[in-house]
């Protein structure tokens, strides 16, 4: 395997172990097992456990960023629910929650690395949000009434809630249900 495909796939098995398990849920034997690799490997690239979990959050930060990009000019309703969908894809059939669900759970036993890198992908879905809310209130799609930034995080609340909901009691459609619900709440029609 080559340097680069290695540290990928060290980091995409950490991210099914880390939202299936938790963070405290695997360890560096878990994953060189998982994909045949010895752990002097993994400690090349990742020498503590930290900059692995650092990793993994800094990966979601990306793929939020390309994944709100991807969305183009569609209306702000259809932005809200594809929002959703994207977080009920994170459910992986009811098996996994997502990375901020994750973090909250483990926050307090994690290092301060990844504390700070939690906080700052929340805070950029967040102000995604945020200005979704805002965007969706002055082209009349959302509620006028609605506080932008408390809308916000109701989204994460419900999305994140859902997907541990959804967990234990094996049910998707407890996802799909928090979905047309905030839709319901939120957008005029």
């Amino acid at each position: 395997m080559q340097n680069r495909t290695t540290k990928s796939l060290i980091v995409k098995t950490a991210e099914e172990l880390i939202l299936s398990y938790g963070y405290q849920g695997f360890s560096y034997n878990d994953i060189a097992s998982a994909i045949n690799i010895r752990k002097a490997s993994i400690h090349y690239h990742f020498p503590k456990k930290e900059d692995l979990g650092i990793a993994f959050i800094r990966k979601y930060s990306r793929l939020f960023s390309l994944w709100g990009k991807r969305l183009g000019s569609i209306s702000n309703k259809e932005k809200l629910i594809a929002f959703c969908r994207m977080y009920g894809s994170l459910s992986n059939g009811c098996t996994r929650i997502c990375p901020i669900g994750m973090v909250a759970a483990d926050y307090h036993s994690m290092p301060e690395g990844i504390r700070e890198h939690s906080q700052r992908l929340i805070a950029q879905v967040e102000e995604w949000l945020t200005d979704l809310v805002e965007k969706g209130k002055e082209a009349g799609e959302f509620r006028q009434y609605l506080s932008s930034s408390d809308t916000a995080r109701h989204m994460i609340y419900v999305m994140s809630g859902s997907l541990k909901m959804a967990r234990i009691f094996k049910e998707p459609g407890r996802i799909k249900r928090a979905e047309k619900d905030l839709v319901f709440h939120i957008c005029n029609e």
